[in-house]
């Protein structure tokens, strides 16, 4: 599993979590675990990302962070649409913390920028 670790200008810290397979269960767990997930709930996560184009995302607003999970892909373009998917739960708990509208320009350029925070991490850049 490969992870990254995405800062909110200082505000809120993503630990993204992609390439997942059967190997990395344990390490899964430990970060489910430190985001106060039961065991139970961890057990059915990992049954989860073990399927195809599944992802998870979880957030603690006491830590003011978020954790993004990304099962395999079927393709790049499946890859992108599971962390957008996932990046739209982490933008709802931000703008909830913060008490924004789910409307409107403050959400779409909050939405905007993760992703493009995501890109930066861990896509190849644009020529």
């Amino acid at each position: 599993m490969e992870t990254s670790y995405i800062d909110v200008d200082g505000k809120w810290g993503i630990v993204l979590n992609y390439d997942f397979n059967e190997r990395d269960t344990e390490e899964l767990g430990a970060i489910m675990d430190a985001f106060g997930m039961p065991e139970r709930n961890i057990r059915r996560a990992v049954r989860i990302l073990m399927t195809y184009n599944s992802g998870m995302a979880v957030s603690r607003e006491d830590l003011r962070m978020s954790a993004v999970f990304i099962g395999r892909p079927t393709s790049r373009s499946q890859f992108w649409n599971s962390i957008e998917h996932e990046l739209r739960h982490v933008s709802t708990a931000i703008i909830d913390f913060y008490g924004e509208p789910y409307y409107g320009e403050p959400a779409a350029y909050l939405d905007g920028y993760l992703l493009q925070r995501v890109v930066e991490e861990i896509a190849e850049p644009c020529r």
